[in-house]
């Protein structure tokens, strides 16, 4: 295992990264591997939407019971009224929704099932994510959901005190849309396919 991690921090240094720098890249593919894998769970936003660079896209909204440890992992306001008009975005949104925080052993034995080049892809997935404003994450009251969400997480009289929702912007159009960790690889890399190159990327 020593022998592997350390094949593993060889690959991503050779990259340009240093060893703080590997770390960091290894928690952030882990990360966007939560967020793929919650996909399953969204519902398709009303209306269209944009990314922060005009591009066209459909948001997806994921929704999480707003327990005291999500709470707890942020500055969230008592006051319903003043908690809803706050918001997290980027990779932040991802923890506090309730993504893993991996401690660094775990992040890189989970970089190693991975392999370095798979761990560097989904890092800059994550990143173009970020890099475009697209994940928010919100805290609503139930009464203040949309339908389609309402459904989903209430049980008969039975609704949590709060909800976390997690909005992600994909560039694609509402037909394209695959409610899958699969689609949103295929979309994110098309999208990025078509930037420019900043310099030393």
């Amino acid at each position: 295992m020593i022998l592997r991690t350390l094949s593993l921090l060889r690959s991503l240094q050779g990259a340009s990264h240093s060893l703080k720098d590997a770390q960091a890249t290894v928690q952030q593919a882990c990360d966007y591997r939560w967020l793929r894998d919650e996909l399953r769970h969204g519902v398709i936003a009303d209306g269209d939407t944009t990314l922060a660079d005009g591009t066209p896209a459909m948001a997806i909204t994921l929704a999480y019971p707003a327990t005291p440890a999500r709470l707890a992992g942020g500055r969230w306001p008592t006051a319903p009224e003043e908690r809803e008009g706050c918001f997290v975005e980027g990779d932040h949104a991802c923890r506090a929704a309730g993504a893993p925080a991996y401690r660094t052993l775990e992040s890189l034995s989970r970089g190693l099932a991975f392999g370095a080049a798979s761990v560097l892809k989904d890092t800059a997935r994550l990143q173009y994510l970020i890099d475009q404003r697209a994940l928010r994450l919100t805290w609503r009251r139930p009464q203040h959901l949309p339908d389609a969400l309402s459904r989903r997480l209430t049980t008969g009289n039975a609704s949590p005190p709060g909800v976390f929702l997690l909005s992600l912007k994909v560039p694609a159009r509402r037909e394209e849309v695959q409610l899958s960790g699969a689609w949103l690889d295929r979309a994110l890399d098309r999208y990025r396919r078509i930037l420019p190159r900043a310099p030393g990327h």
